[in-house]
C-alpha cells in the first residue's frame, strides 16, 4: 500500500499512461505511414520493440523527476512530508538525465538502423521464403553452336556470368547449383522464379563461329515476364573475362544496384586471356562441376594442363582446389586436402580477389586442418568477396556449430538456402544442424521433408531425417526412412549400421559394419565406430574412432554436440579414449 501511495504521489500512473497514449499514437502513425514511404511492413516490429524498451525509461524518469513550469525538477522524498516542495537537481541527477537521455537516442537510433537495413520483400517463393527486390537468377544459356561439344563454353559462360553478378554485395544471386537443375525445363520462366524466390532473371543464348563468340543476355521481370533490359554482345574468346564484368556492371545499372568502389575496381579490372588456355579451363571446370569421381578426375586433368600451358593462371589452381576437397571429403584426406590447400594458395598469391579460392581454403582449413579460428577468418574473406557463394555459408554454419555459436549457425545456414533454395545439398545441411539443438528437432523434421521433395533429392537428407527419429528413441521408424536409401548409396549403410545398433539389432548392425570395413574409407571408419558405438560395444568404438582421427575423418569433429548422429556416441562421453580424442581435436564447442 505504501509502494503505491509513492507511486501515485509521484504521479508515475498519470506518466505511464500518458507514455501508453504516446506509444499508441506513434504506432498507429507508423503504420500509415511507413507503406507511403516504402518501408517494410514487417518494419513495424523495431517501433514495437523501441516502445517496449523506452517504458522503464519513462517509469526511471517519472519516478525521480517531475516537468513542472520551471523545468525538470527533482521529486522531493516521503520523509519531507506532504506538500514538501521540489527540489533542484543535483549533479547526479544531470547524469542520471544524461544517461536517460542518452539510452532513448540509442534506442531510436538502433530501432532507425534496422529498419533502414531491412530488407524489403516483393513476395514470397513456391517455399514460402521472401523474395528480395534484389534476388536474381541466371538460367542456363540457350548452346545455339548445334555442337554438344561446345557445351563446356556455354555452361563456362552461365558459371562465370554467375560468379560475376555474386560479387556484387546488394545482389542475391542465385547459385549455378540451383539454376542449372532448369536446363531444358519446361516450366514458364514465372514459374521457374517463383521455385527460386527470386524477382528478376537473366537468360540468354551462346552461339560461336570459330574465335568469335555472341552472348545474347536478356534481363526479365519475374512478375510480369517482361523484358527490362535486352543486349547481345559479339567478343573472341580472349575477351570473356571481360565480358562479365561488363555484363555485370549493366545488369546491375538497370536493377539500380550502387556498386561499391571496391566493386567496380574490381569489375574495371579485367584482363584477356589466351583462348587455349581459358577453352581448357572451362573444360576442367565442365567436369569437376560434375561431382562423381570419374568426372571429377577428368576435370582435374584439364585443369592440369591448363596449368602446364599457363603457370599463372589463378582461375585453373582454384578449381583444382574445388576438385581436391571434393575427393577429400570422400576418399583420401591426408592425400587430398593438403594439395587443395597448396592450391589455393597458389590461387590467392596470382589473384588475391578470388572469393573461390578463399572458400576453397576455408574448407580445407575446416575439415583437413581443424583449424577453426583460421578457418572462420578465411570464410569471412570468402563471403566479403562473393557474398553469393552459397558453399561458403553452408560450411561456414558448420564451423559454427564447433564454435558452439548454434543460433548463429542456423541463421547461416538458412542463408545458404535462400541462395540454393531448390538444392536438396543445404537443405539435407541445415536438417541436421537443426538436429543438434534438442528443441528444434521438429525443424529439422520438416527440413529434411522438405528436401526430399526435390526431384535431385540426396540421401543425405534420408540420413538425417531418420537420426532425428533416432534421437527421439523411435528407432523403429528411423529403419524404416533409412531403409528407403537405395542399395549401393554409401548413405545407406551409414544410416542403417547406427539406426539398426540403437535398435538393438546388434546381427543387422554387425553385418552392415562388416560390408563398411572392406576398402574402408575415412567416412566408412567414422561410421563404423559409430555403429559399434550405438550398440554398446564401446572398446571397438573408440578403436575404429581413433582410425577415423588418424585418417582425419571429416564428419568427426561435430561428436562434441549431444545428440549428433542419432544419439549414437551418448554412451561414449564419459570413456577416456573417446575424451582424448575429443580433448586432441580442440573444440571450443567442447569447452563450453
Amino acid at each position: 500500500m505504501n509502494l503505491m501511495g509513492e507511486l501515485r504521489r509521484r504521479r508515475v500512473f498519470g506518466t505511464v499512461a500518458l507514455y501508453i497514449v504516446a506509444a499508441w499514437v506513434g504506432i498507429q502513425a507508423a503504420s500509415l505511414l511507413f507503406p507511403a514511404l516504402d518501408i517494410p511492413d514487417r518494419a513495424i516490429r523495431y517501433v514495437w520493440l523501441a516502445a517496449i524498451l523506452g517504458f522503464p525509461v519513462a517509469v526511471l524518469f517519472a519516478w525521480r523527476f517531475q516537468v513542472t513550469s520551471d523545468g525538470i525538477v527533482r521529486t522531493p522524498p516521503a520523509s519531507a512530508g506532504e506538500g514538501a516542495a521540489n527540489e533542484p537537481l543535483q549533479k547526479g541527477d544531470f547524469l542520471l538525465l544524461a544517461g536517460l537521455v542518452l539510452m532513448v537516442v540509442v534506442i531510436f537510433l538502433r530501432a532507425v538502423q534496422d529498419i533502414r537495413s531491412m530488407d524489403d520483400v516483393v513476395g514470397f517463393s513456391a517455399f514460402g521464403r521472401e523474395i528480395h527486390p534484389n534476388a536474381i537468377a541466371v538460367l542456363p544459356l540457350d548452346n545455339l553452336t548445334g555442337n554438344e561439344e561446345q557445351d563446356f563454353l556455354v555452361e563456362g559462360i552461365h558459371e562465370a556470368m554467375t560468379s560475376t553478378l555474386s560479387g556484387i554485395g546488394a545482389l542475391r544471386v542465385r547459385s549455378r547449383t540451383s539454376t542449372a537443375s532448369y536446363k531444358g525445363s519446361d516450366l514458364r520462366l514465372t514459374e521457374i522464379a517463383h521455385e527460386l524466390g527470386v524477382s528478376r532473371v537473366v537468360t540468354g543464348s551462346v552461339l560461336r563461329n570459330g574465335a568469335a563468340v555472341r552472348v545474347n543476355v536478356q534481363l526479365v521481370d519475374a512478375a510480369t515476364d517482361e523484358y527490362l533490359w535486352t543486349e547481345s554482345y559479339e567478343r573472341e574468346v580472349r575477351d570473356l573475362l571481360a565480358l562479365q564484368s561488363e555484363i555485370a556492371r549493366e545488369i546491375a545499372r538497370e536493377i539500380s544496384v550502387e556498386l561499391t568502389p571496391a566493386e567496380q575496381a574490381r569489375l574495371r579490372d579485367t584482363r584477356r586471356v589466351d583462348p587455349e588456355v581459358y577453352e581448357t579451363y572451362l573444360k576442367g571446370m565442365f567436369f569437376v562441376k560434375q561431382l562423381n569421381p570419374m568426372a571429377i578426375m577428368q576435370g582435374m586433368q584439364y585443369l592440369q594442363d591448363t596449368i602446364a600451358m599457363d603457370p599463372a593462371e589463378p582461375l585453373a589452381y582454384a578449381g583444382l582446389a574445388l576438385g581436391y576437397n571434393t575427393i577429400g571429403h570422400g576418399l583420401s584426406a591426408h592425400e587430398a586436402f593438403p594439395k587443395a590447400i597448396a592450391a589455393a594458395e597458389k590461387a590467392l598469391t596470382l589473384d588475391e580477389l578470388s572469393g573461390e579460392a578463399w572458400a576453397a581454403l576455408a574448407e580445407a582449413q575446416l575439415y583437413y586442418e581443424w583449424d577453426w579460428q583460421a578457418a572462420e577468418k578465411t570464410f569471412k574473406r570468402a563471403m566479403q568477396l562473393s557474398p553469393s557463394l552459397d558453399h561458403s555459408y553452408a560450411h561456414y554454419a558448420y564451423l559454427l556449430m564447433l564454435l558452439g555459436r548454434s543460433e548463429e549457425a542456423i541463421e547461416i545456414s538458412e542463408k545458404a538456402r535462400d541462395l540454393s533454395p531448390v538444392d536438396p545439398l543445404w537443405a539435407g545441411f541445415t536438417a541436421w544442424i537443426y538436429l543438434l539443438h534438442e528443441d528444434r528437432w521438429d525443424d529439422a523434421i520438416a527440413t529434411a521433408e522438405e528436401c526430399l521433395l526435390f526431384e535431385s533429392s540426396l540421401d543425405l537428407c534420408r540420413y538425417a531425417l531418420g537420426q532425428v527419429y533416432s534421437a527421439r528413441g523411435d528407432y523403429g521408424r528411423a529403419i524404416e526412412i533409412h531403409e528407403q536409401i537405395p542399395p549401393g548409396d554409401p548413405f545407406r549403410n551409414w544410416a542403417l549400421g547406427i539406426s539398426y545398433g540403437l535398435a538393438g539389432k546388434r546381427d543387422q548392425a554387425q553385418s552392415v559394419i562388416d560390408a563398411m570395413s572392406i576398402n574402408a574409407t575415412p567416412r566408412d571408419q567414422f561410421h563404423i565406430a559409430l555403429a559399434y558405438a550405438a550398440m554398446g560395444d564401446e572398446e571397438n568404438a573408440v578403436t575404429w574412432m581413433n582410425t577415423a582421427y588418424e585418417s582425419r575423418a571429416d564428419w568427426l569433429p561435430w561428436v562434441v554436440h549431444s545428440h549428433a548422429y542419432g544419439g549414437a556416441i551418448e554412451s561414449l562421453r564419459e570413456h577416456p579414449g573417446f575424451q582424448a580424442i575429443v580433448d586432441e581435436m580442440n573444440i571450443p564447442a567442447a569447452r563450453r
